[in-house]
């Protein structure tokens, strides 16, 4: 993914740094602004655009290592917030605006994109993100996503991505009803045993 960013992501980015500064009045400050500016359009995407892109620019200000992680980790834990909180207005807890369908696709890509994150805690809230989304999408608004996480778990020369795919599968399920079922064991049982009998 392309490493440059505009001053939007710029600004969310040091939003989202100043949101560790020891200064109390900084942090608040900066989580107040994060929560003005998520009532904007784009918000969502600008979040997914950070979560997902591993070469960022972080600035002229020197960031530590340990920083860089936890502002990937704050865009994804603010994204799956963001999700439940504007997606779908008939949802509990909805708070206006709802995201705009083109929003919408450009997040679900940019997740999908992000599932082989090789930083444990940031794949696991990328997967929340992704369940959150598809708990209000799949399968009819988003029919690529199973034949998408297939795809990753089939292909075994990149274990991140294996990894990624079945945490996603794992938040997913634990939301599935009786109609979904169906639709995904035939194609989940046959991928899931070629897993466990792989010598790998």
């Amino acid at each position: 993914m392309a490493n440059i960013i505009d001053q939007d992501q710029q600004w969310l980015i040091s939003s989202l740094n100043a949101t560790l500064d020891t200064n109390q009045q900084a942090r608040s400050f900066a989580e107040a602004s994060l929560n003005q500016a998520s009532l904007q359009p784009g918000f969502g995407s600008a979040l997914s655009k950070i979560a997902a892109n591993r070469d960022l620019p972080l600035g002229s200000r020197q960031i530590s290592f340990c920083q860089y992680l936890t502002i990937f980790y704050l865009a994804a834990v603010l994204l799956k917030q963001f999700i439940k909180k504007h997606w779908q207005e008939d949802e509990d807890g909805f708070e206006p605006p709802v995201v705009s369908n083109e929003e919408k696709a450009i997040i679900r890509g940019l997740l999908l994109l992000s599932l082989d994150d090789p930083h444990r805690k940031i794949c696991t809230a990328i997967g929340m993100a992704v369940a959150s989304v598809a708990h209000h999408d799949w399968p009819d608004e988003w029919p690529d996503l199973l034949s998408y996480l297939m795809k990753l778990i089939n292909d075994q020369s990149n274990t991140n991505a294996v990894n990624g795919a079945l945490k996603c599968l794992a938040l997913i399920s634990a939301d599935l009803d009786d109609k979904l079922v169906p639709r995904i064991i035939p194609v989940l049982f046959p991928c899931l045993h070629a897993i466990v009998s792989s010598p790998q």
